[in-house]
């Protein structure tokens, strides 16, 4: 899947995270993604863990799911073809 900056997705539950949650992309790495966690998505308690980190948690590429503003999962975005320079 081809997850980009600024993408809204979907997480299900994970080692660190008990519930399932929603986010936005901030930066790409190799094989996990940086997400700004929406707020209210997260139990007080696990927010205690990301506070210090402003919202932000790092997230597998395989846990992410692309998701529209309604929450409803999208299809991998399509790229444009890029033209040859003549």
């Amino acid at each position: 899947m081809a997850l980009h900056e600024n993408n809204r997705v979907f997480c299900e539950k994970t080692e660190l995270f008990s519930d399932s949650f929603y986010g936005t992309i901030t930066k790409i790495y190799e094989h996990s993604a940086l997400v700004k966690v929406e707020p209210k998505q997260l139990n007080k308690k696990e927010t205690d863990k990301i506070d210090s980190f402003g919202d932000l948690v790092v997230i597998r590429l395989s846990e992410l799911q692309l998701v529209d503003a309604a929450g409803k999962p999208l299809k991998e975005p399509v790229e444009e073809p890029l033209e040859a320079a003549e």
